[in-house]
């Protein structure tokens, strides 16, 4: 609340003594009973007032760790959205129309006991985040797609917030975590809550046990979703986001021909993209062995995007002792390679707040694009050394 100077206080005492008399006498004649009553009225207003500020967060602000920095700008990204393309791949609308609900993130383990996973085949947009101890977790997103199942479903990490800062307002679900990563991600102005810990928003989670699946798939291994019971939960969000990346079906001049890369995040975790010219799609190895959905199909997406990273050491541990989670900056700018069509585009990254959307440029400033279709979004800390082979 704005303090007031003390020339201020005089100028507007000096205007007091100034009303017209007409008011003045009318206050006069009023009884002794019924001056009293105007003045306790009035005090009555300016107390609710107050108490509207303060609930509505005009005295507190969420507490931020001071290793790390997460802005609370509440502006909505601008919005790019052709009606009849979905936002989020590029591709035509099912049924001609971008569905009127807001972008759908949900948390998916990817430590070896959480394979196979389900649903990161039907997202719009999978990003891979680095967790700890070398372990990486998946964050899917829907908007234009469905997906009858969802999961193995994980906690929520710092990471996903800042991340989904540019889709606008979107859901985010998860179960459980750190209590104060729960709290921040609870009391977001741009994130819909869904945490399968608590209720009411756990009623959209159940478990699921798949005789299909691997014995290793019981709690906390087994707790999944869907798209239509997270959307489910809040049916008044019917707001799209915005474009996220600039599209087109031409390869740009500057891209080199590229048929594999392959991410080192770990043992656990030695990521390959290949290069399918007979399916049009990158194809997703661990080391030399083929990356499985639940089903048995082998996980592949359109493009690939890399985006190398700073990370910093998180305050909390997450799986016991000396564990803390990696925290990825994704604001800021760095190097971006983008996998499309077999070939590699290299450029910058760059998104200068939390609410901007990234957007990619080659060394001469002309815009990458990516074909229409799915992306999966490998964050990857500086200190990897990703190797291409053509």
């Amino acid at each position: 609340m704005n303090q007031r100077s003390p020339q201020h206080r005089r100028t507007a005492s000096r205007a007091g003594r100034k009303r017209p008399s007409g008011f003045r006498a009318w206050l006069n004649g009023l009884g002794r009973g019924q001056r009293i009553g105007i003045v306790v009225a009035a005090l009555v207003v300016v107390v609710g007032v107050i108490a509207g500020i303060a609930l509505s967060g005009g005295g507190s602000k969420a507490a931020v760790h001071p290793s790390t920095s997460t802005t609370t700008q509440t502006t909505r990204p601008q919005s790019k959205t052709n009606s009849k393309l979905c936002p989020l791949t590029g591709l035509p609308a099912p049924g001609g129309k971008v569905p009127r609900r807001p972008a759908l993130a949900g948390k998916i383990g990817n430590d070896p006991a959480s394979r196979p996973q389900s649903g990161l085949g039907q997202a719009d947009i999978v990003y891979e985040e680095m967790a700890e101890g070398g372990i990486t977790r998946y964050m899917v997103v829907f908007q234009c797609q469905n997906s009858a199942l969802v999961g193995p479903t994980r906690s929520v990490r710092w990471d996903d917030w800042n991340i989904l800062q540019q889709y606008g307002h979107a859901i985010l679900a998860y179960s459980g975590g750190i209590q104060p990563w729960m709290d921040m991600a609870a009391s977001l102005p741009w994130i819909y809550d869904a945490n399968g810990s608590i209720y009411p928003t756990a009623n959209a989670f159940y478990r699921y046990n798949n005789d299909a699946l691997p014995e290793s798939q019981g709690a906390p291994y087994n707790y999944f979703t869907s798209t239509s019971a997270l959307w489910g939960l809040f049916p008044n969000a019917k707001t799209p986001p915005p474009q996220l990346f600039r599209f087109s079906k031409n390869i740009p001049a500057g891209s080199s021909k590229d048929v594999s890369v392959a991410i080192p995040f770990s043992g656990a975790s030695d990521v390959v993209w290949q290069w399918s010219q007979a399916a049009g799609q990158w194809h997703r190895f661990y080391g030399t062995q083929a990356d499985l959905d639940s089903t048995g199909v082998q996980f592949h997406t359109t493009n690939v995007v890399i985006q190398m990273v700073q990370t910093a050491r998180g305050p909390y541990d997450e799986s016991g002792p000396d564990s803390p989670d990696v925290e990825s900056m994704t604001v800021g700018s760095g190097v971006v390679y983008v996998l499309r069509g077999g070939y590699m585009e290299k450029g910058t990254w760059s998104r200068p707040t939390g609410s901007d959307v990234t957007t990619f440029t080659f060394p001469n400033g002309k815009p990458i694009t990516l074909q229409p279709g799915q992306t999966w979004y490998e964050i990857v800390p500086d200190y990897i050394t990703v190797a291409f082979t053509r």
